[in-house]
């Protein structure tokens, strides 16, 4: 299958609920590569490597409210050119 790579910027009560601890969590679940860090605006920015099916069970998983604790108002995604990673990260 082709894999994509797919940037996500979530926007709401997302930093200090542990929403990069259990984004990482699920995404290693899913066997999804790329990571998750937070932003100096107060946002969450996703960048996930798999191929569509990933990819869409990730954006479901958000627009049903991603992890418990986190409250997003909304998120913007775009496709980009697919990096080669090999493990999904939080990073700082």
């Amino acid at each position: 299958m082709t894999k994509r790579n797919i940037t996500i910027n979530v926007y709401g009560r997302v930093q200090g609920v542990g929403f990069r601890y259990q984004t990482y969590h699920w995404a290693k679940k899913n066997k999804l590569t790329g990571y998750v860090r937070n932003m100096n605006d107060g946002s969450v920015k996703i960048v996930a490597c798999g191929n569509d099916q990933q990819i869409n069970m990730l954006t479901c998983w958000l627009e049903q409210g991603g992890p418990p604790g986190a409250k997003i108002d909304h998120f913007q995604s775009h496709f980009g050119d697919a990096e080669e990673m090999t493990d999904f990260s939080i990073r700082h």
